[in-house]
Parts: C-alpha cells; structure tokens; sequence
C-alpha cells in the first residue's frame, strides 16, 4: 500500500543524510555528524529500497478474495471489525 504519491529515493534519503550536520547547543556544525550516523543512514536506505520492490498489490490475495465473493463464500463479521476498529 503507497502511502505517498511520489516514491522515497533511497539514495536521495541516504546522500540528503549524511550531507547535513548535527548542529549542538552552540550554533555550530558538528564534524561528526556523518560519522554517527552513517550506520543509521545505510540501514535506512536498505530498508528502503526494500520497501520499494515490494508490489503494491498483492495479486494473490486478491484473486482469492474475488473467488470466494464469486462463490458466495466470503462473509463479513461486523463484530470482529467494530472490535478491531476499537482496539478491542
């Protein structure tokens, strides 16, 4: 399910990153910024491009649910629904 219109780019994500520096308490740039947080930054572009060849539509679940709609077999339980919309 895309949440956004516009995909992320993973390395627009990690290069936009580890570009900017952590600012301290003083107004200046720190030095280290790239350095703390290039772990970070990698995994975030990984999980990332992992998350983008992920299909959007997951064709098989759909075609199961048109088969048991066609068949007459799919039923709704609105109580289990209100309870899940509830957090029950």
């Amino acid at each position: 399910m895309r949440i956004g219109l516009n995909p992320p780019d993973p390395q627009g994500i990690a290069s936009e990153q580890a570009s900017s520096a952590v600012v301290g308490r003083t107004g200046k740039a720190s030095t280290e910024s790239t350095d703390s947080f290039s772990g970070d930054t990698l995994t975030l572009s990984t999980l990332a491009g992992r998350a983008l060849q992920i299909p959007e539509v997951r064709q098989e679940k759909v075609a199961s649910l048109q088969q048991s709609i066609a068949a007459g077999q799919y039923k709704i339980d609105a109580g289990s629904i209100a309870a899940a919309m509830l957090g029950e």
